[in-house]
C-alpha cells in the first residue's frame, strides 16, 4: 500500500494511472471537461476494461465538448446525476482495478489545470477501493436503481479471501503441489498490487513472506467481506454443471442434425436429377391409373421442391482443419449466448444471436462463425442464470427447468439416432462411394422402368 499526494501535473498523472487499468475504472467527477482524460477513458474501454462514469447533469457538462456519448458501450456506462442546482454530485473519486484510488479537490476539468488543487492516489489498498466502489454504487442506485447491478464485480473479495485462507492451509501442510494448483486460480486478480505480491512469494516459494502477506490481507479486508449462504454457493455450482450439461447435449443434437442435412443436401444435388426423372417416369407409368398417378404426381412435385431448395442453399467446402476449427468456435461461442443458459432478462438477445451463430455454422460459413464468437469474446457477454440469480427459491426453480430441457433434448437425441435415416448414414464409410454406387442404381432403375413404360405402350399401339 503506498499513498502519495500529487499538487502538480494532475491531469497527467491521472492519465498515467488509467493506462494502466486492465480490468475497471469507477470514475465520479461533478464536472468533466478535459478531453484528454476522457478519451484515455474511451480507449481503455474500447479495449475491454469496464468503465463506469458519474458526472453532474449540470450546464457545465451539458455544453463540455466531451461526447459522453462513446462511452455508452457494451463496456462502459455513463450517468448524470441530479440537476445541477438543488441535487448536485460533488463527488471527485476514480477507482482503478479495486486496487488504486484517486481523490482530492480536483475536477477533471480544464479549469482545475489552474487552480490550486491536489489529489490523493493511494495504490494497493483493496479495502479503500471496495469502500470508493461501494459509495460509487449507492449514488448510482439511487438515481439508477435498475440500470446498475452488483455483479458487475471483477475483484469478488470473499471469493478471493477463501483462496487466500485455503492457500495459508496448504502452506501449513507442506503440499506444494495444492500450492501450485490453487495460486494458479488467483492470476486472473494479478492486477491488484497485493495478489501480486503474494503470487511473487509463492512463485519464489518463499511461503513464509507469503502468509505473512495472505494474514496481512485478510486481516485488512476480511470485514469488508459479506457473508454468503453456502447452500446458494453449491446451488449456483449445480446450475454451471447443468448449463454445462444442457450445453454439450445440445451441441450432439446439433452436430446429429447437421449431419442429416449435409446428407440430404449431398444426396439432393448428386442423385436429386436422376430422382426426378424416375418420378416422371412413375407418373407416366400410372397415367391410367387415377389414384396411383395423383399420389405419383404429388411425390414428384414435392421432390423438385426440395430439389430446388436445397440447390439454392450455399453451403461453403471446407477442409478438413477448417471443419475442425468451425466445430470449435461454434461450440466455444455456444457457451456464451445459449438461450437456454442465459439469464431471463437476456434470453430474447442471446435466441437472436443464436439463430445467427448456427445457421452460419450449418452453412459451414467459418468467417460468420469467427466473427459472432468474437463479437462476443469482446463484449456481448450474456451472463448465465448461476451469475445473475441470487435468490434461492429461484436457484432451485432453474435447477428444476434445467434438468427438464436436459430431458427434452435427450429424448430428441435418442429420436433422431434411432430413426431410419441416421442408422443408414452411420454405416456409410465413403460418402463418395456410396453416393456413386446409388447414382449407378438409380440409372438402371431409370432403364428398367423407361423400357416398362416402352414394352406397355407397345402393347397398348397392338
Amino acid at each position: 500500500m503506498q499513498t502519495e499526494a500529487v499538487f502538480e501535473d494532475i491531469g497527467i498523472r491521472i492519465q498515467s494511472e488509467i493506462r494502466k487499468a486492465q480490468k475497471s475504472i469507477f470514475v465520479a467527477v461533478a464536472w468533466f471537461t478535459n478531453k484528454g482524460l476522457f478519451n484515455e477513458l474511451a480507449i481503455k474501454a474500447k479495449n475491454g476494461c469496464k468503465v463506469y462514469l458519474i458526472i453532474s447533469n449540470d450546464e457545465i457538462n451539458q455544453k463540455s465538448s466531451i461526447d459522453f456519448c462513446e462511452l455508452e458501450t457494451e463496456n462502459s456506462k455513463v450517468y448524470k446525476i441530479g440537476n445541477g442546482e438543488t441535487e448536485l454530485m460533488h463527488n471527485k473519486f476514480c477507482v482503478i482495478d479495486n486496487s488504486t484510488i484517486i481523490t482530492g479537490s480536483y475536477n477533471w476539468s480544464y479549469k482545475a489545470e489552474t487552480n490550486f488543487e491536489n489529489v490523493i492516489i493511494n495504490t494497493n489498498d483493496t479495502t479503500l477501493a471496495e469502500q470508493f466502489i461501494n459509495e460509487f454504487k449507492n449514488i448510482v442506485k439511487k438515481y439508477f436503481p435498475e440500470e446498475f447491478t452488483s455483479n458487475e464485480i471483477v475483484f469478488p473479495l470473499n471469493k478471493i479471501i477463501k483462496r487466500l485462507e485455503i492457500l495459508k492451509n496448504y502452506i501449513q501442510l507442506e503440499d506444494i503441489d495444492e500450492i501450485k494448483r490453487e495460486a494458479i486460480k488467483l492470476d486472473e486478480y494479478e492486477f491488484n498490487g497485493d495478489i501480486a505480491e503474494i503470487l511473487v512469494d509463492l512463485r519464489k516459494q518463499e511461503y513464509s513472506s507469503a502468509i505473512r502477506k495472505i494474514e496481512k490481507f485478510i486481516s485488512r479486508n476480511h470485514q469488508l467481506a459479506r457473508w454468503s449462504d453456502p447452500e446458494i454457493a453449491a446451488l449456483n455450482l449445480e446450475i454451471k454443471n447443468l448449463e454445462n450439461q444442457l450445453s454439450g447435449y445440445d451441441n450432439e443434437k446439433i452436430e446429429l442434425e447437421k449431419l442429416l442435412s449435409e446428407f440430404q443436401h449431398r444426396h439432393t444435388i448428386e442423385l436429386g436429377d436422376i430422382i426426378i426423372e424416375i418420378l416422371k417416369l412413375r407418373k407416366q407409368k400410372f397415367r391410367f391409373d387415377k389414384s396411383k398417378y395423383e399420389e405419383a404426381e404429388k411425390d414428384e412435385s414435392q421432390y423438385k421442391q426440395q430439389v430446388k431448395a436445397e440447390k439454392e442453399k450455399f453451403i461453403f467446402d471446407l477442409t478438413d482443419e477448417q471443419k475442425i476449427e468451425l466445430k470449435k468456435k461454434f461450440r466455444k461461442a455456444t457457451v456464451l449466448c445459449h438461450p437456454d443458459k442465459v439469464n431471463d432478462k437476456f434470453k430474447d438477445d442471446a435466441q437472436k444471436i443464436f439463430i445467427e451463430l448456427k445457421d452460419a455454422y450449418d452453412k459451414n460459413d467459418l468467417k460468420k462463425v469467427s466473427e459472432i464468437l468474437n463479437h462476443l469474446e469482446t463484449g456481448s457477454y450474456f451472463k448465465s442464470r448461476s451469475e445473475t440469480i441470487t435468490e434461492k427459491d429461484l436457484l432451485i426453480s432453474a435447477i428444476a427447468k434445467l434438468r427438464h430441457q436436459i430431458s427434452v433434448i435427450m429424448n430428441e437425441i435418442i429420436t433422431i439416432k434411432e430413426s431410419e435415416t441416421f442408422k443408414i448414414i452411420v454405416e456409410i464409410k465413403d460418402w463418395d462411394e456410396y453416393f456413386s454406387s446409388t447414382k449407378e442404381k438409380l440409372k438402371r432403375e431409370f432403364e428398367l422402368l423407361r423400357k416398362e413404360i416402352g414394352n406397355k405402350e407397345d402393347v397398348t399401339a397392338i
